[in-house]
């Protein structure tokens, strides 16, 4: 099976290998926005910036991981426990974590700042592959399901992008370099593809420099079925591929519940379990 799955995963990789996109700073474009002003009207279309909002933010989820890619990335997908998942967010307190259940258990992350901890089945994780893995897609997710509020706040640089057709649609597009990157990466970069209509996020394409078997390689999630939360539209469904150094779809993902303003402090999360009003599953407080 192993040296199937290496011939497998070489043929990919010759028939669709690809570079991360380039960027160039010498566009015009007819409605004479520059890329910081593109970004300020996505980031108004999404609600605006939730960085310092002091509510609590609750969400459940599941979805599905492809076979292929929890083969080639075992550590990174987890799949073993990441499956569904209780998430709990303060923004205004940096604060972040995660009860992830699947076929072989529980994981439980909280991510505060730079600072990461991870539980599987109550017993806590030193591994640094595990720590490094599990920083860089738990940060990754906090942009996924909460727009780009973590853009504006990493962001280093901005340019714009030739548009993109897709379909009928013809997408701008912001190429955006964040310090720090997902995880431990001192950098990652990302092209934000914006839809013309509602200007919100339609896909991500960025870089996963934080853990040493993800460096080089590139991925794009495609968000739909967005809803109004507490004043910001959020996207409910998730669509992930890997675009390099091989192209194969990895992950679908879709929020259950949804809920917020429950008054939870960090102080309810400070091991493997959810206390206080943190404690019921999503949907469980207020609308």
């Amino acid at each position: 099976m192993n040296r199937f799955l290496s011939v497998v995963v070489a043929g990919l990789v010759l028939a669709g290998c690809s570079s991360f996109p380039e960027s160039r700073g010498d566009l015009e474009f007819d409605d004479g926005l520059s890329a910081e002003a593109l970004f300020e009207r996505v980031l108004a279309a999404h609600g605006g910036d939730l960085s310092d909002d002091p509510r609590d933010f609750n969400l459940a989820m599941t979805g599905e991981w492809k076979s292929l890619i929890q083969r080639v990335q075992p550590l990174v997908t987890d799949a073993g426990y990441r499956v569904s998942a209780e998430e709990r967010y303060r923004p205004a307190d940096d604060f972040y974590a995660a009860r992830h259940q699947g076929p072989e258990g529980v994981k439980t992350v909280i991510r505060q700042g730079q600072d990461i901890q991870v539980w599987y089945d109550g017993e806590p994780v030193s591994d640094p592959d595990v720590l490094a893995a599990t920083a860089m897609t738990t940060d990754a997710f906090l942009m996924f399901h909460f727009g780009p509020s973590l853009i504006a706040r990493r962001a280093t640089a901005m340019i714009r992008m030739e548009n993109q057709r897709e379909g009928d649609i013809e997408y701008p597009r912001l190429f955006v370099t964040i310090r720090p990157g997902f995880g431990e990466a001192e950098s990652d970069d990302l092209v934000l593809w914006i839809d013309p209509d509602t200007e919100r996020l339609f896909r991500v394409h960025m870089t996963l420099n934080g853990f040493r078997t993800t460096q080089g390689a590139h991925v794009d999630t495609t968000f739909s079925d967005y809803q109004q939360v507490a004043g910001y539209w959020l996207p409910s469904r998730f669509a992930e591929r890997v675009r390099g150094p091989i192209r194969i779809h990895a992950h679908d993902w879709w929020i259950t519940a949804r809920d917020q303003q429950r008054g939870w402090s960090p102080d309810d999360i400070e091991g493997p379990e959810f206390g206080g009003s943190a404690a019921a599953p999503a949907g469980s407080g207020q609308e």
